[in-house]
Order: C-alpha cells, then structure tokens, then sequence
C-alpha cells in the first residue's frame, strides 16, 4: 500500500511540473512578448512626455493608434497581446523573466552613447542648418 502512494506522489509531481514553461499556441512566445512590451513602454513615455508639451493630445487616443502599429509591426493584434498578457500574469516566474529582460533593453537604450542623443537634439533644433547667404 506504501509503494502505491509514493508511486501516486510521484505521478503527481511529475504532471504539475511539467507544464509550467508551456505556452499555449494562442499565446505570445516570451520573447515577442518582450519585444511588444517594449515597444509599448517606449511609445507610451514618449506619448506621455508629447501630451506634457501639447495639452490639445490625449494619451489614452495617442497610446492607441501607437499600440496598434506596434501590434502590426509584430504581426499581432490587442486581443492575442491581452490572452497572452493574461497568461503571464497567472505565471508571475514566466512574467519576472520578461520584465527582467524588458528592463535590461530599455536600460542599454538608455545608456547609448550622449553624442547620438546630442546629434539628434541637434537636427531637431535645427542647430545643424547653415544658412544660404541672399
């Protein structure tokens, strides 16, 4: 009778753990996830630093029409990111993982060398145009 349980507790274990790395098909693989992820994080503090400048813009109807061409240049709509959102939230270990990793490419986004972000400033500002003499 002894045998028989440890067996059974064995099978047991051996089930509930071997699913907890699958993914369903409908869902989002880790890593398009993390790319979605971050493409949103970066389109929503631009919005938000936009809508600071010009109070006429809604984040919400900005974040919008910026979450759907970044679904479509992942090659996903909303509700396959929402399924797949809800998934990794019932997974907090999966989740951490993504979030980790999101994190780590916004901060080497952020650490890319001053003299890019400077030569950017610069284009916008228009401190790079000469002038044509008259």
């Amino acid at each position: 009778m002894r045998k028989r349980i440890v067996i059974l507790m064995v099978i047991i274990l051996g089930i509930s753990c071997s699913d907890k790395k699958k993914i369903p098909k409908e869902v989002l693989s880790m890593e398009k996830m993390e790319a979605v992820l971050t493409d949103i994080l970066i389109a929503d503090a631009l919005n938000v630093e936009r809508c600071a400048k010009d109070t006429s813009l809604k984040l919400q109807n900005e974040n919008a029409s910026y979450f759907l061409k970044i679904y479509k240049d992942h090659k996903t709509d909303s509700s396959v990111f929402n399924k797949s959102y809800d998934f990794y939230l019932r997974r907090p270990d999966m989740l951490k993982e993504i979030g980790d990793t999101v994190i780590a490419v916004l901060n080497r986004k952020n650490q890319q060398p001053a003299n890019l972000n400077d030569s950017l400033k610069k284009k916008i500002n228009g401190s790079n145009v000469t002038q044509t003499p008259r």
